[in-house]
């Protein structure tokens, strides 16, 4: 640890710094399980329809904050379902996604649906991770 004369750290060492007052923290604004977490939903929405994998910063480029808005409200409201104790169910048939919320176990009929379907439970840690992308994108259409 450094003794912090006026603006001068000094270090055991001998080593002089300026103070950190005043200057952004990022290191103490982001957590690791929280940047973890959100890196592997990042990675997973990746890939594309033609099975290609996207830049993993290609979201930087935007789009209209409308689309950003209407994608963060829909995981606001699977989020709140999933607090109330339903289940939020994904399900894509030939590319296309919809969301249902069911209170029944979805183990009761995932046995039985047909191949060309995929079926994957939404929890809440993937709602939360998609509110924060689309709070991001957002955020880099108005700043």
């Amino acid at each position: 640890m450094a003794k912090t004369k006026g603006k001068i750290r000094q270090f055991k060492s001998g080593g002089l710094r300026d103070t950190d007052e005043g200057k952004l923290n990022y290191y103490g604004f982001r957590h690791p399980l929280l940047e973890q977490s959100f890196s592997k939903y990042m990675h997973e929405h990746r890939k594309m329809a033609d099975g290609n994998l996207r830049d993993a910063n290609n979201w930087w480029k935007g789009w209209d904050k409308e689309i950003s808005l209407q994608s963060m409200v829909r995981h606001v409201e699977d989020l709140q379902a999933i607090n109330a104790g339903y289940e939020v169910i994904e399900v894509r048939r030939n590319g296309i996604e919809k969301h249902y919320i069911r209170k029944e176990l979805v183990s009761d009929f995932i046995h039985s649906i047909p191949e060309d379907i995929t079926v994957k439970i939404i929890d809440a840690e993937e709602c939360a991770n998609a509110i924060r992308f689309n709070a991001e994108a957002y955020k880099l259409q108005i700043i």
